[in-house]
């Protein structure tokens, strides 16, 4: 009997031991349709989330050992991985450097997978609701598929932030404060978040919900624990699922209200 395929899926994952990390990634992978449409020779980006040179226990970045345990398993399909996110600040290889260091990144690379050191920016048209041009990074354009992974925080302007604000790392790092000015009405802003998930639409999104952040997100909170791994095929479904287990409106916030709108 084939098992029913879900729209989102929640699992526990008390820690982050590796071997709790696969049990859970096949668990949820698993739930919402598997890993097994990644083919030997596919190429895939983690989209991370790797807001600064922040120590994996600030709770403020997706786990290393989450992001190690999931390539060596897209490896281990025949995949090769590269790792990457335009945190804040210059968009250079030497600044990616420094916060690769800081994040506690560099081991991820001894799971066979790459951390991204491409630094080409690339402008497109998009025709979004909010943003019809945008600068992205260029890496992205590599990927068979996108896995975007992304970290369960509250957020001090947008309430939440998870699976569909992670996509905002798409803009290259001194860049970002641009989008601010452009759309600083909430809901053009919220608008062009959908645009870039649309635009650069993920394959799977997991939510490293093991330890999220409680309070001044997505920089300044206080870690929390969670013990789950969030994952869907659509960011939003994946947000949708999140705000529940935390007891968020989804309604009040905002990106989720206008994706809900499309």
């Amino acid at each position: 009997m084939q098992n029913k395929i879900y729209d989102a899926a929640v699992v526990p994952c008390a820690d982050y031991a590796e071997e709790n990390i696969r049990k859970a990634i096949e668990e949820a992978a698993s739930a919402i349709g598997g890993l097994d449409f990644i083919k030997p020779g596919d190429k895939v980006v983690i989209k991370s989330n790797i807001l600064g040179a922040k120590a994996p226990e600030t709770a403020a970045t997706t786990h290393p050992m989450m992001l190690y345990t999931l390539s060596k398993m897209l490896i281990e399909r025949g995949a090769s991985v590269v790792i990457g996110d335009s945190p804040g600040g210059v968009f250079t290889s030497a600044y990616l450097s420094g916060i690769y260091r800081g994040a506690k990144l560099l081991d991820v690379e001894k799971s066979g997978a790459k951390l991204n050191y491409n630094t080409e920016v690339k402008e497109a048209q998009i025709n979004g609701k909010s943003a019809k041009e945008i600068s992205y990074t260029a890496y992205l354009d590599d990927a068979d598929y996108i896995i975007n992974f992304a970290k369960l925080k509250t957020h001090g302007m947008l309430l939440y932030t998870g699976a569909t604000k992670n996509m905002f790392g798409i803009i290259p790092g001194l860049t970002k404060p641009d989008y601010h000015y452009r759309f600083p009405k909430a809901e053009d802003f919220a608008n062009m978040l959908v645009d870039l998930n649309e635009f650069k639409k993920p394959t799977i999104s997991f939510i490293d919900a093991v330890m999220g952040m409680e309070g001044n997100g997505p920089n300044n909170g206080d870690p929390r624990h969670i013990g789950a791994l969030i994952a869907s095929k659509s960011p939003y479904h994946a947000d949708l699922v999140a705000t529940a287990l935390i007891g968020i409106d989804p309604q009040r916030v905002i990106y989720l209200k206008a994706a809900a709108e499309r």
